[in-house]
């Protein structure tokens, strides 16, 4: 299962079946405005920026773009030579930046890649090999955060991430380990299956912790929050 929210609208999808829905996402709220039964299975990632989201094939290097506003999905268009084996992805407002891992584990390189998402296409912009794994991405509005397991914890580093450039990983810090990592416009959502959970802001690729989050319900599989 995957969600994917854009500035203000959720779209989900069922990978082994195509089933899908989309609906307004604001203040708040969730609203149904349609469902699919059609959409195509087996997508390995699906992210949305502020405006658009893409649907994106590890293992082919097939994807669909298309438009994600007022609670309507519009395709806009198809790809047939994206790089296959990205890893993981995360679209701030208007920027899609992807990473992978090649290699042994011992002796690792890997990759980024980023370009511009909006009006419904991607646009390649550039890729920066790397000797190190950035593990998994998540995007705010203007920003990236990487986190990656080292040890027993996880090693954390923060892009900007505008108009489809200026990706420049830095290290920011580490801690331990978290199951997942959602995003707002503005802040990330710290989650441990059991319900600890923390918050914190990334802002124009500033990082700053804000505490512990109280009483938050354990067992969530998926957590998304729009841009």
């Amino acid at each position: 299962m995957h969600a994917a929210a854009s500035r203000d609208s959720l779209l989900l999808y069922n990978k082994n079946t195509g089933d899908g829905e989309v609906g307004t996402f604001r203040g708040g709220q969730y609203t149904r405005t349609r469902t699919f039964d059609d959409f195509s299975t087996g997508w390995t990632f699906v992210e949305a920026s502020g405006d658009s989201v893409i649907f994106y094939n590890g293992s082919t290097g097939y994807g669909v773009t298309g438009t994600l506003k007022n609670g309507v999905y519009r395709q806009v268009r198809t790809y047939a030579d994206f790089s296959t084996g990205w890893g993981t992805m995360a679209a701030s407002c208007d920027t899609l930046v992807s990473a992978a891992r090649h290699g042994s584990t011992e002796f690792p390189w890997s990759n980024v890649g980023y370009g511009t998402l909006e009006g419904g296409v991607y646009t390649d912009t550039g890729s920066i090999p790397r000797d190190d794994f950035l593990g998994q991405l998540t995007a705010t509005e203007d920003s990236v955060l990487s986190w990656a397991r080292v040890g027993g914890g996880l090693e954390f580093r923060v892009s900007e991430a505008t108009d489809g450039s200026g990706i420049d990983f830095r290290k920011i810090g580490a801690s331990g380990l978290w199951d997942k990592v959602g995003r707002t416009s503005d802040s990330l959502f710290f989650y441990k299956n059991d319900g600890t959970a923390w918050t914190s802001t990334l802002v124009n690729g500033d990082y700053t912790n804000v505490g512990p989050l109280a009483q938050v319900s354990s067992g969530w599989s998926l957590i998304e929050g729009g841009v």
